[in-house]
């Protein structure tokens, strides 16, 4: 992963937050920073599961299975990405108003 993949990917996920407020979007790009990197790895990690599987079976005996250890890292790193958007989302994203939920053309 290089450099300019993940200058790339930090641009990508600020471009998601477009209109969001500039004081916030700088307090939080270490957040931003992470899940850049959080989402490059698992593109990494996945890529090395296709071609190895999640699990190792025995060969004489196919119900003696071990999960290999990418297994464990890809759940590890999609959690703490999800959690991660989570937080930038609930920071960045515009708010709408309480009991207004965009409902207002209906009524």
């Amino acid at each position: 992963m290089g450099k300019s993949e993940l200058s790339k990917e930090i641009a990508r996920i600020k471009g998601e937050f477009v209109g969001a407020d500039e004081s916030k979007l700088r307090v939080l790009e270490g957040l931003i920073e992470q899940a850049a990197f959080e989402r490059l790895y698992l593109k990494q990690l996945n890529a090395h599961a296709v071609s190895t599987g999640l699990v190792e079976f025995h060969p004489e005996n196919a119900k003696i299975q071990r999960t290999l250890p990418v297994s464990a890292e890809i759940a590890r790193h999609s959690a703490a990405l999800t959690n991660i958007m989570d937080k930038l989302i609930k920071h960045l994203s515009p708010s709408i108003m309480e009991g207004d939920e965009g409902l207002e053309e209906y009524e």
